[in-house]
């Protein structure tokens, strides 16, 4: 299965997307929803606090962290590495701190 595709999270909860669907004996046939993860990957990587991702210790940028921060160059940095030790592609990473606005454009290879 291709890394762009996986389980999906729901975006207001961070639960997992269930859909159940029964067969005709009444047996669960179907629940995970499968879709496109990229960008839902990108956004737990961009929440993440390196150490809370247990498999990937150093994975995460801890984007609250820069709230308090108006250097976008170490900033970018972070994301263009982390994104990229998940397997992405990255061809641009802005960050607007007067907007507010963080803008990636990044893909799994």
């Amino acid at each position: 299965m291709a890394k762009n595709i996986g389980i999906l999270l729901d975006p207001a909860t961070g639960d997992l997307q269930v859909s159940t669907l029964k067969d005709e004996a009444g047996r669960i046939a179907e629940g995970l929803e499968i879709g496109y993860v990229t960008y839902q990957n990108q956004a737990l990587i961009l929440q993440a606090i390196k150490g809370e991702i247990k498999e990937y210790p150093t994975l995460g940028v801890a984007i609250n962290e820069m709230i308090a921060d108006h250097e976008t160059v170490g900033w970018k940095r972070e994301i263009l590495l982390q994104l990229e030790a998940d397997g992405m592609s990255v061809r641009d990473v802005e960050i607007d701190f007067e907007n507010k606005n963080l803008s990636i454009d990044a893909e799994y290879n």
